[in-house]
């Protein structure tokens, strides 16, 4: 993709303006495009939490599949694949000039697309004639959300928890109302143990399929890593040895399973997807002396999930880099993981809403600050010995320039 269509997009940067109307903006396009997202069959992937881990266990069940995520953490090309195999530069152009031109042409449009709904159209454009089905992920929210448009086969609403509130609600119920948005009511819906809120139940219905009372066993493998067995309404699965690292995962794993398991993926698939599926900045180990855990932990939902990972697999504390965005909820962040650190390094991404290392350390005053992710990794390995860990987590927009950095 060309430097100057990459400005061009990434200018549009106001992704949250449909929530301040709905998706007609949306499907305008999308009619403009001749309908792309009619062309394949779909999952439709909601949640505050876990939506991106349960999406490429779903990717790594289905091969064949596109897959459309966000955010990127280096290349806007990964948020766009098909099976492993990321879009290329040169079809990103071309997907770009295409929705950029039916933009163009579009009429009554009530503002010009988003960032978030030109990229997903993008993606849109790219699936049509290369696949007969995509597994995505909801941006922000799900009943504004630009991948709403679609008439998906079956729905998958992860976790509620609090974030976005200025755009979403600041209850649970108003967050889970605005999650349950993508239901259509023609599909069946699976929900995680943390998703049990009565909107999502009420307007499920008889098509809910719940997993907090799958039955599963699992035994510990060490830094953060299980063996699993799992029994669904179906079948029984068997010495399963999930890649993605965390407790917290074996629900997205079960969920998986069963939205797999509704679109009729084989038992192979599925244990073969469970085993293998990985997903970048997520509790992601980077092997060295010393070794570094990456994790996008951004929310305080997930700062807790972290929080129980590191008291369970690093009880003695570890070295942590920190950087956030101005609009998280630093105090409490900071305040979940501080008791599992033994120094706090505090930085900031290169994205103009990163939060001011300065004024982080107002929270934790005996941090030390550094100015870049860059020199906040050089610091930790000229004075870490070989066998550390070192944490860096707080943002996704800091997991990407940090796996720049140290790959």
């Amino acid at each position: 993709m060309s430097s100057t269509s990459f400005e061009q997009l990434f200018a549009l940067t106001n992704e949250y303006r449909s929530i301040k109307y709905d998706l007609r903006n949306m499907q305008m396009l999308m009619d403009q495009l001749d309908n792309p997202q009619r062309s394949f069959r779909s999952v439709l992937i909601a949640g505050t939490n876990g939506k991106g881990s349960v999406a490429a266990l779903l990717a790594a069940m289905m091969p064949d599949a596109g897959l459309y995520t966000s955010p990127h953490l280096v290349r806007l090309n990964e948020r766009i694949r098909i099976g492993n195999q990321e879009i290329s530069d040169s079809e990103l152009q071309a997907a770009y000039e295409h929705v950029s031109h039916a933009a163009g042409q579009a009429k009554n449009l009530i503002y010009p697309p988003t960032y978030f709904e030109m990229v997903t159209a993008m993606a849109f454009t790219y699936f049509q004639n290369r696949t007969g089905f995509a597994i995505l992920e909801v941006g922000l929210g799900g009943r504004l959300d630009a991948t709403n448009v679609i008439r998906q086969d079956v729905s998958v609403i992860t976790s509620i928890g609090l974030d976005h509130q200025e755009f979403l609600g600041n209850t649970l119920d108003q967050i889970a109302t605005e999650k349950a948005g993508i239901i259509k009511g023609h599909e069946p819906i699976v929900i995680g143990p943390e998703a049990e809120l009565d909107p999502i139940i009420q307007r499920a219905g008889a098509k809910l399929f719940r997993t907090k009372h799958i039955q599963r066993t699992e035994r510990s493998l060490g830094n953060g890593k299980f063996e699993l067995e799992v029994i669904t309404a179906i079948r029984q699965y068997k010495g399963l040895r999930p890649q993605l690292a965390g407790r917290h995962q074996l629900d997205n794993v079960v969920m998986a399973i069963r939205a797999a398991e509704l679109l009729k993926v084989s038992r192979e698939r599925i244990e073969l997807g469970v085993n293998t599926a990985t997903w970048p900045g997520r509790l992601e180990t980077i092997p060295g002396n010393p070794s570094f855990l990456l994790d996008g932990a951004h929310n305080e939902m997930a700062v807790r999930v972290l929080s129980a990972y590191l008291k369970e697999f690093h009880p003695k504390g570890v070295r942590m880099i920190f950087g956030c965005m101005r609009d998280k909820k630093h105090d409490e962040m900071l305040a979940l993981l501080r008791p599992h650190t033994r120094e706090i390094i505090l930085t900031k991404a290169s994205s103009p809403r990163s939060a001011e290392p300065s004024m982080l350390k107002e929270l934790v005053p005996e941090a030390r600050i550094e100015p870049s992710i860059g020199d906040a990794v050089g610091y930790v390995r000229s004075t870490a010995t070989p066998d550390e860990t070192v944490l860096i987590c707080g943002s996704l927009y800091l997991i990407g320039e940090a796996r720049a950095v140290l790959q």
